[in-house]
């Protein structure tokens, strides 16, 4: 039975107005999935993620430095300058005792750098004995300080004996700590530092005048 042509004509729009609400509908759901789609985030660079703590070592350094550049420029004259003896000064005897010649400001110090096997560090050594006996102990502070290491405790007990020295023994180090703040550069020397810490004098080699002229340095201040 054919359909009259009407119909078939009406038929015919029913079925393009399906097939277009079908496109209508593909392209919306193909439209609303694109639009869920997301860009890719760029992935940082390697060095990009150090960059904050780059930053923090970079201001870490440069306040070291200008610390450092401050503390070379004004360095503490008490612990650097070696005319001194300054009030960091500690002496360790052979018998134990800690000696701090700040503790001996006001008195005249007189530090005799020798050694055991010195020739002439035992006539020196009677000059400084003679010394000693010509002040109080009040007025004048005497160290012995031998420069090496290794020369004994008996040796250095019976070099006081010897010459009637009976004031604190002090053994240098072997880096020269005691010697090189003095500038020691030979057996016997002594040192003659004022009430104050500051060198007046130094004396090298043994010379009976030595004593006439410490005498009179001391007499002097």
């Amino acid at each position: 039975m054919k359909l009259p042509k009407k119909l078939k004509e009406k038929e015919k729009e029913k079925l393009k107005a399906r097939s277009k609400k079908k496109r209508k509908k593909i392209t919306y759901r193909l439209g609303s999935s694109k639009s869920t789609v997301h860009a890719p985030v760029p992935k940082k660079k390697f060095y990009e993620s150090f960059t904050p703590y780059l930053v923090v070592i970079g201001v870490i350094f440069v306040i070291v430095v200008i610390f450092m550049v401050i503390n070379f420029d004004n360095p503490d004259v008490t612990t650097d300058n070696s005319d001194t003896y300054g009030t960091n000064i500690t002496f360790q005897t052979i018998d134990g005792t800690t000696i701090e010649l700040s503790d001996h400001q006001g008195q005249v110090v007189i530090l005799y750098f020798f050694d055991l096997g010195c020739t002439p560090c035992g006539p020196e050594a009677d000059v400084i004995s003679d010394i000693d006996d010509a002040y109080s102990n009040s007025r004048v502070f005497i160290v012995l300080v031998t420069v090496h290491s290794w020369d004994s405790n008996d040796g250095l007990n019976q070099f006081k004996i010897d010459h009637d020295l009976n004031r604190p023994i002090v053994r240098d180090d072997n880096s020269g700590t005691y010697g090189s703040r003095f500038n020691i550069a030979y057996t016997p020397t002594t040192i003659l530092l004022d009430e104050d810490g500051n060198q007046v004098n130094r004396y090298i080699g043994y010379d009976p005048d030595h004593f006439d002229q410490i005498k009179n340095a001391i007499d002097g201040l």
